[in-house]
């Protein structure tokens, strides 16, 4: 394999600190893993004592998969929360703490405190989402009770009662034995401090220490890895794609890593294999506007490749219309010669790619939900279609079984079970053995009672808008409530379950009839089960971190989109649509509306960034041509 300078220098540079600024597209994993084969085959370092790390599960198996290729075993090669709990187990071993996963668990725990104390609140009204996130709040930051807390405005209690909650909280875990995922990295660091012979045998064993995705660390990965090793670390990143605030990231750590560690040798990967001259350009366009570009190690990135087309942005009328155009669209790139899974369509939400899916299904193009659920796989949407289903249809037992106790009607498995066995005895369907249950228990009557009222109702109005039908689950049963319990979106700033609901409904208005739509419904489910590869790729930009394709489309370029009107940071939303611009190989469109959902919206202020290098296609209607 054939590599530039810089990428050169990195792989033979294997003594002392070292940082690679690596741009999109640069080709870094490769980078990283033929260091690794040189160290082992050239300057026989022990495999074992080589420790490469990174955040994500996928990027772990990135890392492991290119070094089997490179016939390189025995590297140790983990995320940070891996390596944190084989350090706690180091010491306490597997059995000590039971990982506290259980969400519904820690929901009864926080009512339980949450009314137990002097909060004047019931636990049906426990702020349960703001709670579990100020508490991570904590954790992301490395605060325990006893420290000084960091308090947000929307705290829905005063400090000293937030304060109190968590603390209670810890001590319960503490009782119990319970550890969650947020607490490995400060376990592991507290041992570090606290335990000198675990500490030496962690560097005593990794004499060499690779890191990726530098750009999104944490106060807590970094101080772990100070810990370990200050003479042989190696870190890649580019703090453009810091997109990872929500969960501690800090780019601050790559930026300053040659003043936090001694000797630090800078090489900036800035040759971008992946994207042609246009989209560079325009990508380093937007990076001016980035305060990270300021720093003394940014260089500008160049493309290898020769300009092919220059970016589109188009605007339409509304969501629907550019759902349409982006589906012709693909038709006309089919025709070029694309096939469908060079094709990915980005957005910043999963709630925006609902529309798409409906119109893309309309327009028979294959597509497939990138690492993450088609719509009706969605908990909040599968609900509402179980519903619909079972009111057309009171045999089917998948849905009853699916939506019996949801929302909480405290009808439990012995519930179920004794529905299960009569139904069973009198060969009849499970909705009609629940009339068969003794109603003289008031918690089953309340809840039997409320699903024949609800199933009735649809029944009766079945023939109804559908956009209707779902408004009025959603308001009789407080859908809304039920489905964002210790729920966040992909980038942690705010509640996706509302916005899929709002999404779901709008696109419900098409249909008529609980018929037609089921019948809809289950098309677009045999639809999703077609084992061809040839696919179009939908995601959110988040999940397209690491991945290429030749074609990106990236809609909903809008104020209140992107940037998302829930997140505070807008360095973080003008990175992410950084990363969502180098996804792109050859071709980029760019779109926004005037009306999102009904509302309107006007164009992302992120647009005018890098309005010099791409062609405007304003006041596109497809629709009635």
């Amino acid at each position: 394999m054939n590599f530039n300078k810089q990428q050169e220098e990195t792989i033979n540079t294997i003594e002392g600190n070292v940082a690679v600024i690596a741009t999109a597209g640069s080709g870094k994993t490769t980078v990283l893993t033929h260091r690794i084969k040189k160290m082992v085959e050239e300057h026989n370092i022990l495999p074992s004592s080589i420790l490469a790390i990174t955040f994500s599960k996928k990027a772990k198996e990135n890392i492991n998969e290119k070094l089997m290729e490179l016939n390189i075993s025995n590297v140790s090669v983990e995320t940070f929360h891996s390596f944190a709990l084989k350090i706690i187990s180091s010491v306490y071993g597997i059995k000590k703490f039971k990982i506290w996963t259980t969400p519904w668990e820690k929901e009864k725990t926080i009512k339980w405190i949450c009314s137990d104390s002097l909060l004047l609140c019931d636990s049906d009204n426990v702020p349960y989402n703001e709670i579990t996130s100020f508490i991570a709040l904590q954790k992301n930051n490395m605060k325990t009770p006893n420290d000084d807390l960091i308090y947000t405005p929307d705290i829905p209690f005063k400090e000293e009662d937030m304060k109190q909650i968590y603390k209670t909280y810890e001590e319960y875990k503490e009782i119990n034995s319970l550890i969650e995922f947020d607490d490995f990295l400060n376990m592991a660091n507290k041992i570090f401090d606290t335990d000198y012979y675990t500490l030496e045998k962690y560097r005593n064993i990794f004499q060499y220490i690779l890191v990726d995705e530098f750009q999104d660390i944490s106060i807590s990965q970094a101080l772990l890895l100070r810990k370990l090793n200050t003479k042989n670390t190696m870190i890649v990143g580019d703090p453009l794609q810091a997109i990872y605030s929500f969960r501690g990231g800090d780019s601050r750590f790559i930026l300053n890593f040659d003043t936090d560690y001694k000797d630090v040798k800078v090489i900036n990967l800035n040759t971008n294999y992946r994207c042609s001259k246009d989209i560079v350009s325009t990508a380093n366009k937007l990076a001016l506007s980035i305060p990270d570009s300021q720093h003394k190690n940014y260089v500008e990135s160049i493309s290898n490749k020769e300009n092919f087309q220059i970016p589109e942005l188009r605007h339409f009328p509304d969501d629907y219309e550019e759902c349409l155009w982006v589906a012709s669209k693909i038709g006309e790139l089919k025709f070029k010669g694309y096939d469908y899974n060079d094709i990915a369509i980005l957005a910043r939400t999963n709630a925006q790619l609902q529309k798409l899916e409906s119109t893309l299904h309309d327009e028979d193009i294959a597509f497939e939900i990138v690492d993450g659920k088609t719509f009706t796989e969605l908990p909040e949407i599968k609900l509402i279609i179980s519903y619909f289903k079972l009111a057309l249809n009171t045999n089917d037992n998948e849905s009853f079984s699916y939506l019996y106790n949801k929302p909480n009607r405290w009808l439990d498995k012995k519930f179920l079970k004794e529905v299960t066995d009569n139904s069973f005895k009198r060969n009849i369907s499970l909705y009609n053995s629940m009339f068969t249950i003794d109603r003289r228990n008031w918690r089953f009557k309340k809840g039997i009672d409320e699903i024949i009222e609800v199933i009735n109702y649809l029944q009766n109005n079945q023939n109804s808008n559908i956009s209707d039908l779902v408004r009025f689950l959603r308001n009789r049963l407080d859908i809304d409530k039920f489905v964002t319990k210790g729920k966040q979106s992909d980038d942690g700033s705010y509640i996706e379950q509302i916005d899929n609901l709002n999404s779901f409904e709008n696109i419900c208005s098409k249909y008529s009839s609980i018929k037609e739509f089921v019948s809809y419904i289950d098309e677009l489910n045999t639809e999703m089960e077609n084992k061809d590869n040839d696919k179009v790729k939908l995601l959110t930009i988040h999940k397209s971190k690491g991945m290429e394709y030749p074609v990106v489309f990236i809609i909903g370029c809008n104020e209140e989109i992107l940037p998302h009107y829930k997140n505070e940071n807008v360095d973080d939303e003008r990175r992410l649509f950084y990363v969502a611009i180098t996804r792109a190989e050859k071709e980029l469109y760019l779109s926004y509306v005037d009306l999102y959902n009904g509302q309107t919206k006007l164009i992302s202020s992120f647009i005018k960034d890098v309005e010099d290098t791409i062609k405007i296609i304003k006041n596109e209607k497809i629709s009635g041509e």
